[in-house]
Parts: C-alpha cells; sequence; structure tokens
C-alpha cells in the first residue's frame, strides 16, 4: 500500500519575470527581478522578498508555503538613483540595486494606515508591539518560570532529563505595528514528483514574506491561510469531552509489572472507571490512553500490555458506549535516543525487513546474571579507597538484594548517595571471542569493575536505558569472576532498576527509529506500526513528541512529524483526521490540534494558559489543549481542579490529565476525588460543553472558512478599541461569549466588558458595557457573558457529542437587540463537506419597533448525510421579564413556561420539517 502517493499534490505555477531592472521608465507587472533579487507581489499588502546568490528562484511549494498560484497584482516598478522602487496600491518597496543579500541598509518596505501616518519595515527590525505567538509546549513550567507580563515566554524553562531549553515564542501574525514577517528561507521544497520534500540547495540564500496592514487582523488571518493552509474541519466529536488514563510506564517481567497495584490498574479497572462516569451522567466522547497501553515505556512497543488483557473486547466495549479511543505514540522525542520499537515487540522483525535492514543476531551465549548480587550503602564514599570492588574484599556483611527495582523498595526507602553491588559469576572454561555484560537500567550514573579492574561501559541518554560494557578481556574462564558496581542514586532513587542482567556474546541490538522525513520510512512507521490498530478501531493519536524524528535541515521536526500522522490518518480512514502535537510552527494550523504539555498544577500556570490559549489564534492555531488540572500535581485543591475544569468548558479542547501516577494514586483527575460536589462541578461543566457543541461547531467551520479561532482575544474583535489590549485574561469564545475565567482563591474577579449590553450567561443579569467591575464567584460558578440580542445553539444533554440525533434545537436568545446566527451541520466525521454536503440554518433575533420580540428560524439550506429532516425547537428566553402572551408561527400558544429562578421563558415547539421556517414571537 503506498500510503503517501495519494498526498495532495500541490500546484506549481510559475510567475513571470523581467530582466535586469535597468530603465527609468515604469513597468506594471506582478513579479521583479532585479539580479539576485526577486519581489513577488502575491497581493497588494503581501510580498515575498527572495534572494539567491545562483540566480535560480523556488517556483516550488514548500513544507511551509503552500500556495504559489496568485491573481495578478498591479505593481508599479522603476529604477530611481540606483534603488529599485516599487509601488502597490497599499505600500512600496525600495532595494539597492546590486547590492547582495537583503539587509537593514538596502531593503525597505513603506505603507500607511488610514490616517496617512507612515509605517517603515527594514530586516532584523525587532518589533516591540508584536502581540504574541506560541512556542513549542509549556513542559515543565510553573510559576517560578513565568513573567508578569503573560503575553511573553517563559524564561529559563528546561525540560528536565533532555535538558534542552525551550525556546520563546516567535512573534504572531498580529502586531500594532501592523506587519508580520515570516523566514522560509531553509524550509524544503515541494517534489512534484516525488510527492514528498527535499532539502534547498546549501547557501539558498533569503526566501522571505512580509505582510502589512494596520489594525486588520482578520484579513492578515486570511492572508496567511492562503499563504501556508487553513485550517481544516475537525471531526466533531472532538469537541466533546476528553478523559486520559494509564499515565505510567509498563515494562512486563519485572518486579513492579507484578505488584497488587500494577495487576490491579487494568482493562477492566478502566471500564470501572469509565462506567462510574456514565452512571453519574458525566458526558465525554474521548478515552486517551498513555503509556501504559503498550509494554516497554519510552523504550517503544505497538504491542497491547497485559493490562489490557483482550484488546479486541475493549475496543468494542469503548465503541458500543460512543467512546472514541486515542492512544499515546512517540514518534522520537525531541534531543533524545529514543527507541521507537523494542526488538521484543511482535512487528520488529517485519519492521526491520520493510526497512531494509538486517535483523539483530541471536546470542549463542547469554547467560542471566540478575539473581546474586549484594548490597552495601556507602555514605562516606569510602568504597573507592578500601578497595570494595577487589576481588578478596570481604562482604560478608553486604544484604542481599534484587535487580529489577530501586534499593529504595528493598529497605532502604529514604537512602539517596551511593551503594554497592557485588556478585560472583562462574565461567565456563570455553567462551567466545566476545562478552558483554548488560544491565538494563542503571540509577542514576555508576562505574563498573571486573576481578578489581575498572571497566568502560556505554553511556545512554535519557529514555534509552540499556548499558553493556565489554568484560571479554577482564574474565577469567572456568573461574568465579567477581563483579562490582559503584552506583550514584538519582531523582527516582538508586540501584539497578530492571533487566536485562545478563552476559551474552553480541551487543544490544542499535535502536529502530525512523527518519519520518524519508518518504519510505514514513511509509513503513505508519503502515506497519499504527495501520492495525487503527484497523481495530483507535480513533487518534497522541504524537507526544516528535521534535527528534526528522533530520532534515531546515525543516521543523514536529510539524513534519505531525503532518506525517494526520496525512495517514485521513488517508488510511477516508474520514477527518484530528491529532494531539506539539506546536510546530507556521504551517502547524493544517495538522490540528496541539497540546501544551507538562505544567506544574500552579494558579499562575491557569492563568498563563488562559492568556496563550487565546492568543494561539495569532498564528492561526484554534485547537489549544492543556492538561486540565495540570500535569505535575496529584490531588490538587478543589478551588483550582475547579477553575480549571471551568476553565476547560469554555476551551478549544477539554481534556482531563495529570502526572505518571496512576497504579499508586488512581486517576488523580477524577472528580470522585472530591466527594459529591466533584461530581457536581464536573457534572455541571462537561454537560454544558456537550450541549454548546451545536454553537461551538459552527466556529469550526468558521475557523475552516473564515480563518478565525474560536477563542478570540479582545483586540481580534475591537483592533481600534485600547482597553482590548489590555486584559489578555478574558476572550470571546466565538463572536457572542464573553469568558473571563476565576484566575485565584479568592474567587474574586474584575471583568472588563467592552462597549454595549451584555447578559450573565448564567444568571440572565444585565450589565453595561464600556467598563469593568469585580465580583466574586463560588467554587461552581464562572464569568461568563452573552451580547444582549445574541442567539446561542445547544443541544440536549446526552452521554456523548453525537448520542442524539439534533432532532430538537435549544435556541437560547438573550436580552432585547438584534442578533443573527447561522448554524453549521455536517456528518461530522467525513470529507464531504468539501463536496458541499452540509447544511446551514440561519436565524434572527429582533426587538420590533411596537415592544415585542421575534425569533425566526429559517429553512435549513444543504443536505448531507444522517441529516434530520424533522426537528423540533425548545426556545429559551433569557434575562427578559415574564411574558403576556407568546405565538408561534403567528399562532398563540400555551406550550410556553416562566422560570423564575433565572428569569427565563422556555417555548416548546412542535416537531417540524427542518425545510420550513419558524417564528417564535412574545411580548
Amino acid at each position: 500500500m503506498k500510503v503517501f502517493r495519494s498526498m495532495l499534490l500541490m500546484a506549481l505555477v510559475g510567475f513571470v519575470s523581467t530582466p535586469l531592472v535597468s530603465y527609468a521608465r515604469t513597468q506594471n507587472t506582478t513579479t521583479i527581478v532585479a539580479g539576485n533579487a526577486r519581489f513577488e507581489f502575491l497581493t497588494a499588502s503581501l510580498v515575498r522578498m527572495e534572494y539567491a546568490p545562483n540566480g535560480r528562484f523556488a517556483d516550488e511549494p514548500t513544507a511551509v508555503v503552500q500556495k504559489r498560484d496568485w491573481p495578478a497584482v498591479s505593481a508599479q516598478s522603476s529604477k530611481e538613483n540606483g534603488w529599485l522602487v516599487v509601488h502597490t496600491s497599499s505600500m512600496s518597496l525600495r532595494y539597492r540595486l546590486n547590492s547582495g543579500p537583503f539587509k537593514a541598509d538596502n531593503l525597505e518596505v513603506r505603507w500607511a494606515n488610514s490616517s496617512g501616518a507612515s509605517h517603515t519595515w527594514h530586516p532584523g527590525q525587532v518589533d516591540t508591539q508584536n502581540l504574541g505567538g506560541l512556542t513549542y509546549s509549556l513542559d515543565h513550567v510553573s510559576g517560578s518560570n513565568l513573567t508578569q507580563d503573560d503575553t511573553q515566554s517563559p524564561v529559563n524553562d528546561i525540560i528536565p532529563g533532555i535538558d534542552i531549553p525551550l525556546l520563546p515564542a516567535k512573534p504572531g501574525l498580529l502586531s500594532r505595528s501592523g506587519y508580520a514577517f515570516i523566514d522560509d528561507s531553509q524550509t524544503p521544497l515541494w517534489d512534484e514528483k516525488t510527492a514528498w520534500i527535499t532539502p534547498r540547495p546549501q547557501a539558498y540564500g533569503q526566501d522571505w514574506y512580509l505582510f502589512t496592514y494596520e489594525r486588520d487582523y482578520q484579513g492578515v488571518l486570511q492572508a496567511y491561510a492562503q499563504l501556508c493552509g487553513g485550517i481544516p474541519m475537525i471531526p466533531r466529536y472532538v469537541l466533546g469531552n476528553w478523559v486520559t488514563d494509564f499515565n505510567f510506564e509498563y515494562f512486563p517481567d519485572t518486579a513492579e509489572a507484578h505488584t497488587p497495584a500494577f495487576e490491579h490498574y487494568n482493562q477492566q479497572y478502566l471500564e470501572d472507571e469509565l462506567s462510574r462516569l456514565r452512571d453519574n451522567h458525566i458526558p465525554f466522547d474521548t478515552l486517551v490512553l498513555d503509556f501504559a497501553w503498550h509494554n516497554y515505556g519510552w523504550q517503544g512497543g505497538y504491542d497491547w500490555s497485559p493490562l489490557i488483557s483482550q484488546p479486541t473486547q475493549f475496543l468494542s466495549w469503548l465503541h458500543d458506549r460512543g467512546i472514541k479511543l486515542s492512544l499515546n505514540d512517540h514518534p522520537g522525542y525531541a534531543g533524545t535516543e529514543e527507541s521507537i520499537l523494542s526488538h521484543d515487540d511482535s512487528r520488529a522483525s517485519e519492521v526491520l525487513t520493510d526497512l531494509k535492514q538486517p535483523l539483530p543476531p541471536k546470542p549463542s551465549f547469554d547467560l542471566d546474571v540478575s539473581a546474586g548480587w549484594k548490597f552495601m550503602p556507602d555514605p562516606q564514599d569510602q568504597g573507592l579507597s578500601q578497595h570494595w570492588f577487589a576481588v578478596d574484599h570481604n562482604d560478608h556483611a553486604w544484604k542481599s538484594i534484587h535487580t529489577d527495582q530501586s534499593w529504595n523498595k528493598q529497605g532502604y526507602p529514604d537512602y539517596q548517595g551511593i551503594g554497592w553491588y557485588r556478585t560472583s559469576v562462574p565461567l565456563p572454561a570455553k567462551l567466545p571471542d566476545a562478552l558483554y555484560l548488560y544491565l538494563g537500567e542503571v540509577a542514576q550514573t555508576y562505574r563498573i569493575f571486573v576481578n578489581g579492574k575498572e571497566v568502560e561501559h556505554t553511556h545512554v541518554q535519557w529514555p534509552r536505558r540499556l548499558t553493556y560494557a565489554d568484560i571479554r578481556p577482564y574474565v577469567r574462564p572456568g573461574q568465579a569472576n567477581e563483579i562490582a558496581l559503584r552506583v550514584v542514586s538519582g531523582e527516582q532513587g538508586g540501584g539497578i532498576f530492571r533487566g536485562p542482567v545478563a552476559i551474552k556474546d553480541v551487543t544490544p541490538p542499535p535502536r529502530i527509529y525512523f527518519d519520518l522525513s524519508n518518504q519510505q520510512q514514513a511509509n513503513v512507521f505508519m503502515r506497519d506500526l499504527h495501520g492495525p490498530l487503527m484497523q481495530a478501531g483507535v480513533s487518534s493519536w497522541w504524537v507526544d513528541g516528535g521534535g527528534g524524528a526528522t533530520p532534515m535541515p531546515g525543516l521543523n521536526p514536529q510539524l513534519w512529524t505531525n503532518k506525517v500522522f494526520y496525512d495517514f490518518t485521513q488517508q488510511f480512514t477516508g474520514q477527518r483526521a484530528f491529532i494531539l502535537g506539539r506546536y510546530g510552527d507556521w504551517g502547524s494550523e493544517r495538522y490540528p490540534g496541539f497540546f501544551t504539555g507538562d505544567t506544574y498544577s500552579e494558579w499562575p500556570v491557569l492563568a498563563y494558559e488562559v492568556a496563550l490559549t487565546a492568543r494561539g489564534g495569532n498564528v492561526l492555531v484554534p485547537y489549544i489543549s492543556h492538561d486540565i488540572g495540570g500535569f505535575h500535581g496529584a490531588k490538587i485543591d478543589f478551588d483550582l481542579y475547579a477553575r480549571w475544569i471551568e476553565f476547560g468548558a469554555f476551551s478549544p479542547i477539554l481534556r482531563m490529565h495529570s502526572a505518571h501516577a496512576n497504579p499508586r494514586e488512581g486517576n488523580a483527575r477524577m472528580p470522585w476525588l472530591y466527594g459529591d460536589k466533584g461530581i457536581a462541578l464536573m457534572r455541571k461543566y462537561f454537560t454544558l460543553r456537550t450541549q454548546l457543541i451545536p454553537y461551538i461547531y459552527t466556529y469550526t467551520w468558521q475557523a475552516h472558512t473564515l480563518s478565525l479561532p474560536l477563542l478570540r482575544p479582545l483586540y481580534l474583535q475591537y483592533p481600534q478599541l485600547p482597553e482590548a489590549y489590555q486584559h489578555s485574561h478574558e476572550y470571546f469564545f466565538g463572536y457572542e461569549m464573553l469568558v473571563a475565567p476565576v484566575l485565584d482563591a479568592s474567587g474574586s474577579c474584575t471583568v472588563y466588558l467592552p462597549p454595549g449590553e451584555w447578559v450573565d450567561f448564567f444568571s440572565g443579569k444585565h450589565y453595561g458595557g464600556g467598563k469593568s467591575f469585580t465580583a466574586h464567584y463560588d467554587a461552581d460558578q464562572m464569568p461568563v457573558f452573552v451580547r444582549e440580542g445574541s442567539i446561542i445553539p445547544e443541544q440536549e444533554p446526552s452521554d456523548y457529542s453525537d448520542a442524539k440525533p439534533l432532532d430538537t434545537l435549544i435556541v437560547n436568545v438573550y436580552g432585547s437587540g438584534k442578533g443573527h446566527f447561522d448554524l453549521y451541520e455536517d456528518d461530522g466525521v467525513s470529507l464531504d463537506y468539501a463536496e458541499g454536503r452540509y447544511a446551514v440554518t440561519p436565524m434572527s433575533y429582533a426587538t420590533k419597533a411596537d415592544g415585542s420580540y421575534e425569533l425566526t428560524v429559517a429553512a435549513a439550506k444543504g443536505t448531507y448525510k444522517g441529516q434530520s429532516a424533522m426537528r423540533s425547537y425548545d426556545v429559551r428566553i433569557h434575562g427578559g421579564s415574564r411574558p403576556q402572551s407568546v405565538s408561534v408561527n403567528g399562532k398563540a400558544t400555551t406550550q410556553w413556561r416562566w422560570d423564575d429562578t433565572d428569569a427565563t421563558t422556555i417555548v416548546t415547539v412542535p416537531q417540524q420539517d427542518i425545510h420550513d421556517a419558524v417564528s417564535v414571537t412574545w411580548r
């Protein structure tokens, strides 16, 4: 199966160019070549600027930039005193002829705002008014490395274990300076013949894009989407609630794997936990399984771990309950030499054969030496000076120890420091020419001695564990051989943690890994390892890391890893894809979604996530997923737990997750840890989230068609309003709703409401806009406001997002005024929407001159597979007074009631054809 041959082929269209500019007259053309420089005006306000030392420019798309075929732009060029001068209707560009690569003194772009004030850009210019972009992740972020300005990136953020500093975010597309800059100089080019990327020639030069604008933020997002690709439609179920579990590593045949905690945390445990959520009427759509779904942890595996003893039955059990399954995968963690596939995995031989790599040789000498070891702590570090490694050292006082768990679990729970291991190994008189001692995992560092002589051993970077030493020159055939280890403990304890502890005549086989920028290897990786699991029923992939999976020069490895997973998923299923990957810089919007990584469970982190999620749209990344509740933290305070869930309910993706401690602590994000109040809180906000999906799903359509994110900073909708830039912890949720999460334990929140009239989403209370107010919110309350006159559609409560057909629509209207909403619907999973198979139902609300109010639901326009032909309506009128009368389609009705507790009128409209308009009037 040639998986990647069916990838979308991007159009390659050349541009008209002119010779070296040496004329005084004006020319009018889209593309101007001046020696080794080329300027292409893609729009009147977007210019591509290339400098190629060899004079050969790139007309192919790249891994980032997709569109090369642009409508003609009127660009008038001339030569003036040794400068090339080009004017469009929106900008002017000056380049000093024959001056070489672009730099500050030979290239300038100017444009003016609506008042005539001039803006200027030069190469290397620092944009101090940029409104921010995204970082690769928020791994290890805590209050200690966050700045006071939450539009800035965390500082001193280093991912532990791999010691990689997380770089600051690049500037986003939106800036009060009125420009955005993209450097695509090194990005690989698309090869039409192979339908794959190829590196650019070395020393290619410069390939830049400059967007100029004033405050037309939506316009620049749309231009970027044309250039680099837009946001695809996501599966509808993705908007439902997610729950993560199995957050621990599983290694078969280890002591830990056979402890009661591990054996208890199994398939049945998962089914019981999920059933408990259903029994408590807490809706959710997706179960995500972390490490322990497969064997070998970071060492790579695609076989189900014994904890899922009946995977076929388990997948069927999930399917019968409407639960999607997503699996964690590590295709190459940044900065590591992670093994992607264990040689013990059942697919290892097939993969190596398909990669045309040799199978590892099997040992002819294989001696298990995991037993018979003794241990002695060395708190004073005297073992070296007293020769504890010597053959004749008296170790009678040493204690027996196992080599499948740390010394901390074997009688030394609090001991940190240096410890010694010793054993005596008899060897036969006839030995092979090569002999290697394997040590599966030793924490943290160690030195090894054989028969009193120190032996060099291999060193591996986390997360790889297996080390070995060539001991053939040091052993004594036919005799007992003394082996000693001096171990320095680490954060996880000390000692030999797990096997193999053995002597073999071959070295361990090299790690199996994949270069996903290699077409053949990417094909094998997805087809052989992921295809069978998707065939069995896996819906999506959590691409946990990927920054080490593509070494091609100039290629963002996370971007390409995300593409490989996303494209394969869509091609394999023939339906919409969705992944959870880290941010891969420009072009990431094409492969939703993006998760932020392992943060600490702290109030400042929650606040930072709010601001970061809102500005994700500044780089056109709308589907951001956080570990709701934070990662590093077991059971957290209820107030913090509640506020994180409330924010999650009004986030792009609501996904509960916590650190790797499940067998010992259980899932620390389950609501019953907080008793009845925890269950009630999660039920309230998970139910609300599921009910809001018709509203949210309409905004996924807007993200796809209009390049507008679901979460919108205030300045995206009020670019001219100074206050819109001062409230980074508030955001619009779509157009109609404004959300201001509570971000400290006091429950107090100061909210700024933009000009206009607003209605509290929960209570119906009215507020005047253009000012701030401060109020207290109980732990289960949240500040959410709706523009007066708005329409917000919902669906009925259900166990998961599409448990019921949308044959009953809840239509909420707020206050008086005027509003409009176009409800978008399709089948939720297929690619048919691209062929026009979807429906839009216009809804309008108005306050009439006679003081009456009218809601009109127009006839649905369009069809799709599975569309409900008939629909009833549950109209809910918030923030008004009790009506004197209500009519439906011009006839008085008694099918309405008044709820005095929240000042809401509820009108029931019987089922009717979706192609018939409905009007509800009241006064």
